[in-house]
């Protein structure tokens, strides 16, 4: 037992920065998820991880710290536990259905949102970085939160400011899904986080033309190279090609228009006569009997009764009616929401104010980002030329070793 409050049922995994388990409390019986970080390790990611979750505190649909707390050896957090993540269950379904990925669209643009909305970027945004809830296989969640930064904060008048981006940083993220300025090693926003969202969701339906591709350079000259046209080019693709075009117009201290999305995908969901309270591609597809065992075997030794989820019984009209009206008033704006543009740029001077705003509009700031442009204008033409150089090199090479052999 970790103090005396939770047993251990299995191991969900195990990660350069510690382990996961799925565990029970002996004294209710509620399940959760636990990590475990030791105290010897040189990288502590669990703090950034106590502080998201503490962030997302109250947050509707978003996972939930339970507890915390140290032993001798090792820090640890117990969160809200999750089901299969999306990689597990696009393997296991193989391609899924239209009206399924629609919605796994909103879902996980949410889960960003939600995230955004409490001040901090993902940086690694991925399939296997999201799952379904272990209560509801309606319900998204977005978690692995060690390479996350806090972007946003608030001043002493609890007014939203955006930190200064620095000129060069360390690669963050997963080099299949990062943006363009993540290979450019500029700072993350919220934008950054969003098109690693708009590649991993086009997956689900096209390939991405660099997916077989290992090395930074090379995947970096055929995402330049790549159209957005030619990257969405059949079926529902297609609707994420106005979304990615808002994207380009995006910098490091602007606010995407989320709402804007929302309404794109929405419009078609309609389209092709989707409710939003139909059934998911994996629902009754994700029981996992060998856990439960281990849950029943853990429950009988300790004498524990196991806590079972609450399930109203609804119909699918009340069902549909209250779905959509949370993900409305979820994407709609706010005054508590982040706000975007250059004028919200964190301070120098500690003594200067922060501008108040109208916080809860979602459109771009009609400020725009004009250094940030330039200075990935000006990295990405110079990467694309070093990108050219090497080509070329080697093709020189390549002839020069055709040439000896003959």
């Amino acid at each position: 037992l970790i103090r005396d409050t939770w047993a251990v049922v299995r191991s969900l995994g195990k990660g350069a920065y510690g382990h996961v388990y799925h565990v029970i409390n002996v004294k209710n019986g509620i399940q959760a998820a636990l990590k475990a970080e030791s105290k010897s390790q040189a990288d502590r990611v669990l703090k950034m991880e106590k502080n998201v979750l503490q962030g997302f505190k109250g947050v509707n649909g978003a996972i939930q710290l339970i507890s915390m707390g140290t032993t001798d050896s090792f820090s640890y957090i117990v969160m809200t536990l999750c089901g299969a993540d999306l990689t597990k269950i696009c393997t296991t379904l193989g391609r899924i259905t239209d009206g399924t990925l629609l919605r796994l669209a909103i879902r996980t643009l949410l889960c960003l949102k939600q995230l955004h909305e409490i001040g901090f970027v993902h940086r690694d945004v991925k399939p296997c970085n999201f799952a379904v809830s272990a209560a509801s296989s309606r319900i998204i969640y977005v978690f692995d939160f060690g390479m996350t930064r806090r972007y946003a904060a608030k001043n002493e008048k609890n007014e939203w400011f955006i930190k200064r981006k620095r000129s060069r940083v360390s690669f963050r993220g997963t080099l299949r899904y990062c943006s363009l300025a993540v290979h450019q090693r500029l700072e993350q926003g919220r934008v950054d986080d969003l098109w690693s969202w708009a590649f991993m969701v086009v997956e689900l339906r096209d390939p991405l033309p660099w997916a077989h591709l290992m090395h930074p350079e090379t995947v970096l000259a055929v995402k330049e190279e790549t159209p957005i046209e030619k990257l969405c080019s059949t079926g529902i693709s297609q609707i994420f090609i106005p979304i990615m075009k808002h994207f380009q117009k995006l910098g490091y201290y602007d606010r995407p228009d989320y709402q804007m999305i929302f309404n794109t995908i929405m419009e078609e969901i309609k389209r092709k006569n989707v409710k939003i309270s139909d059934p998911y591609d994996w629902e009754g597809k994700l029981f996992d009997p060998s856990a439960e065992k281990k849950v029943a075997e853990v429950c009988d030794r300790l004498g524990v009764k196991c806590h079972e989820n609450v399930k109203t019984a609804r119909t699918e009209d009340s069902l549909e009616s209250t779905e959509m009206g949370f993900l409305r008033e979820a994407f709609s704006p706010k005054p508590t929401d982040v706000p975007g543009g250059e004028k919200y740029e964190e301070k120098r001077k500690k003594s200067a104010s922060i501008p108040g705003s109208h916080a809860g509009a979602d459109n771009v700031s009609s400020k725009p980002d004009s250094t940030g442009s330039k200075q990935k204008d000006h990295s990405g033409r110079m990467e694309s030329c070093k990108t050219k150089s090497r080509k070329v090199r080697q093709k020189s090479k390549e002839k020069e070793k055709e040439k000896e052999k003959d």
